[in-house]
C-alpha cells in the first residue's frame, strides 16, 4: 500500500511537468469488459478514472477484476495507477501506451490468495465519439504471483472501455 501511496504522489507531482497546454485538459471515467487471452475463458470488468492534462499525457487510477463476469473459481482484481500516453493518428482516432504499478490479487482454484505488486502495461487505440464519450479498445498486461504459494505470470487481456469526460 505504502508503494501505491508513493507512485500516486510521484505520478501526481511529475505528470504536470510534461503537461505542455492545459488546453485540453479534462477529467474521464469509464468502465470496461476484458477477456484473458490465455488460460480459462475469463471475462472481467473494471472501471478506471483519470485526468488527462493535454492531448498527449494523461494519469490514471483503475481497479479491474479478471473474473467478475465468469463463474470461475480462478481471479485476479488489481488497483493500479498508470501514465498514459497518447499519438493522434486519424481525425478522432488516437494510439495509446500505459505503464504503471499494480497491485494484484490472484485468488487461485484451491482457494490460496496472494496479493503482489508489480508493473503494468497496455496499448490499445481510442475513437472519440464526441465532446463526452470515446470508445476504447487495448491490450493490458498485469505480473501475478509470487513464485511461492501461485506460479509468476502475466496475466494478458483485451478490453473494450467506454470513457466519459467531464
Amino acid at each position: 500500500m505504502k508503494r501505491i501511496i508513493s507512485l500516486a504522489i510521484l505520478s501526481v507531482s511529475i505528470l504536470p511537468l510534461v503537461a505542455q497546454a492545459e488546453e485540453h485538459s479534462e477529467n474521464y471515467v469509464g468502465i470496461s469488459a476484458s477477456k484473458l487471452t490465455s488460460g480459462g475463458s475469463s471475462t472481467g470488468a473494471g472501471i478506471v478514472l483519470g485526468h488527462r492534462y493535454n492531448e498527449h499525457w494523461a494519469a490514471e487510477i483503475a481497479y479491474d477484476d479478471s473474473g467478475l463476469l465468469s463463474a470461475l473459481p480462478e481471479r485476479t482484481s488489481a488497483i493500479s495507477i498508470a501514465a498514459v500516453g497518447y499519438l493522434p493518428l486519424v481525425a478522432d482516432l488516437e494510439a495509446y501506451g500505459r505503464l504503471g504499478y499494480a497491485s494484484a490479487s490472484t485468488k487461485d482454484g484451491f482457494g490460496i490468495t496472494v496479493t503482489h505488486g508489480d508493473v503494468t502495461c497496455g496499448v490499445g487505440v481510442e475513437y472519440r465519439l464526441n465532446e463526452e464519450y470515446a470508445l476504447g479498445f487495448g491490450w493490458n498486461q498485469v505480473i501475478i504471483g509470487d513464485n511461492v504459494d501461485i506460479p509468476r505470470a502475466n496475466e494478458n487481456s483485451y478490453a473494450l472501455t467506454v470513457l466519459r469526460s467531464f
